[in-house]
């Protein structure tokens, strides 16, 4: 079962509006990209935007949330609705899901509402042959059928693709609606700590608060912090951090290093974003250069982008190196 949706998120509320006059004065293109960052909600809003399509008594565009259509959207069984994702976390989406499942349901016409509505969740998790076979369906679309893709990274798919949808980039909300929202959804004391380390993202701030992302990041940053000390044992930290995961462990080292980056630009660890960062930030300014934390970001950047390659990169060889240039230059 799928929860309902019946409203956008309080920040969706502008682009909300603009895709509702779109469904009311039938704009609304048969190609939809919604993109954005990551826990911004555009899950939510493409749910809307899908239910709506279908619902049989919209108000002005928004579906009811109590017809028919709308019930059966939220059981799961919309015989009308077709998500397509990966079949498992972090995988792509296979060719047969695009050559079968979407251009079987493209073909037919509607069994129950007035039109179909084919979710793609993230449709940047494509590879070339996959994206090829998909652009075939949106080169020659069929009546009363809307494709919504979603996605982090738009610029992964093919510009072909792109320019056939309808695009609409959604973006964080303000710092002070971020935090009333994340506070009034059990954000906790650590709200503000994790909107930095969720980059803005009021979901994404909720689901590292459930993996302990705080825990993490503490961690990464007295790594680093120790690290900088000349006669610190590089191998023994590294060790120390055997448990994380190493793209979030990478993920939490450009972070702090790029609250780093705003505080040497700042000249004080005021401009950081994750507070609990300060000490260590304050503790390092004196030692660290504008040009060398710069650096190390965008070492930190390649390291990830190994640790997420297929060439399956020697954990402890890769954080090692990237340790030992953080220290030369401290």
């Amino acid at each position: 079962m799928t929860a309902p949706v019946h409203a956008p998120l309080p920040w969706q509320c502008n682009d909300w509006e603009r895709l509702r006059a779109r469904i009311v004065d039938q704009r609304l293109h048969h190609a939809v990209l919604l993109s954005g960052p990551a826990g911004i909600g555009k899950r939510l809003l493409g749910e809307l935007l899908a239910r709506s399509i279908l619902c049989r008594n919209p108000d002005r565009g928004q579906a009811c949330g109590v017809c028919r259509d709308c019930q059966l959207v939220t059981a799961g069984s919309h015989p009308d609705l077709l998500r397509i994702a990966p079949e498992e976390p972090g995988k792509q989406i296979r060719i047969e899901q695009i050559r079968g499942e979407l251009s079987d349901f493209v073909m037919r016409t509607p069994s129950v509402a007035h039109a179909k509505a084919i979710l793609i969740d993230p449709a940047d998790a494509m590879n070339t042959h996959t994206a090829n076979c998909l652009l075939k369906s949106l080169e020659e679309p069929a009546p009363r059928t809307h494709m919504l893709l979603l996605s982090d990274a738009p610029a992964r798919l093919l510009p072909t693709i792109r320019s056939r949808c309808q695009q609409l980039r959604l973006m964080p909300p303000a710092p002070e609606q971020a935090l009333q929202w994340l506070q009034s959804a059990g954000g906790g004391a650590d709200a503000a700590d994790l909107l930095g380390i969720a980059a803005g993202c009021p979901l994404g701030a909720l689901r590292i608060r459930d993996a302990d992302a705080i825990g993490g990041f503490d961690r990464a940053a007295d790594m680093m912090r120790r690290a900088a000390s000349p006669g610190a044992w590089i191998p023994e930290l590294v060790s120390g951090c055997a448990d994380l995961e190493l793209r979030e462990l990478l993920g939490w080292v450009f972070l702090f290093l790029a609250d780093l980056s705003r505080a040497l630009a700042h000249g004080s660890a005021a401009g950081a974003r994750i507070r609990r960062a300060a000490a260590a930030i304050d503790e390092l300014m004196p030692r660290v250069g504008a040009v060398h934390a710069a650096r190390m970001l965008q070492r930190t950047l390649a390291a990830r982008r190994d640790a997420a390659s297929t060439a399956n990169p020697n954990r402890q060889l890769l954080l090692e190196a990237l340790l030992i240039d953080w220290q030369r230059g401290c």
